[in-house]
């Protein structure tokens, strides 16, 4: 059923089916991200990009995508902080009151006019950037301390004077070269990637707000959740993997 906000407590519940184990799955999208209280979602006019017409998974993302996400997610969180200030407030069973992120995704897409299937392509799309960010920045440290090596190993050659220690040392350099080369290759990206990165680096600050706020919320979750079990002095629900 639809909830009704003006509703009190229940009007989170929605009847979305959640179980005991913990499926509120917070995790689903990590990637969270932007927008805080106080500024305001786009409009039900997010429906309109130019691009939804195309055929999905042969498209790059826009900047229309990224912030639609934002949008979207940072309305479906705003829903479950509200719920849990709600059960804090007032009481009542957290798992009927709050629901799973994907529920709140779900319903902040439909309020905002995005398409659902568009909105979940997208998602995917800005955690696969993510975390190819995560490893170019892993690469990035590796690249600088390989240099280093390469310095050290440098200086070495430079002072080593017997045929034998020269000859290792050597060997060391090049093989050290090859794997800096390979590594400076792996970081280049095509230029659509390249351009999707980007996009994703200007929205940086944004998903780190939000994914603060995906970090709280289920920190408050689990508190609810621990004092529930220890009222009713049953084994607290397992959590779920994702």
């Amino acid at each position: 059923m639809k909830p009704s906000c003006g509703q009190a407590r229940g009007c989170y519940a929605s009847g979305v089916g959640l179980k005991r184990p913990l499926l509120v799955a917070l995790a689903a999208a990590a990637l969270v991200l932007p927008a805080c209280k106080g500024r305001k979602a786009p409009t039900a006019a997010l429906a309109a990009s130019p691009t939804v017409a195309k055929a999905i998974n042969q498209q790059a993302l826009t900047p229309f995508d990224v912030q639609m996400f934002l949008a979207v997610r940072g309305r479906a969180l705003q829903r479950l902080e509200d719920a849990l200030t709600d059960v804090e407030q007032s009481g009542g069973d957290v798992l009927r009151h709050v629901q799973e992120l994907t529920v709140a995704e779900r319903e902040a897409a439909r309020s905002l006019g995005v398409e659902w299937r568009r909105f979940t392509w997208v998602r995917d799309q800005v955690g696969r950037l993510m975390t190819s960010q995560r490893q170019r920045e892993d690469q990035r440290v590796l690249g600088a301390e390989l240099t280093r090596a390469r310095q050290d190993l440098s200086v070495q050659l430079e002072a080593a004077r017997d045929p034998a220690s020269r000859q290792f040392l050597e060997a060391q350099l090049k093989a050290l070269n090859a794997q800096m080369e390979k590594l400076e290759r792996d970081q280049q990206l095509p230029t659509p990637q390249a351009e999707e990165a980007k996009l994703l680096e200007a929205a940086r600050a944004q998903i780190a707000t939000l994914q603060g706020r995906q970090d709280k919320v289920q920190h408050r979750l689990q508190v609810l959740l621990e004092r529930s079990a220890a009222a009713s002095a049953t084994p607290l629900p397992a959590r779920p993997t994702r």
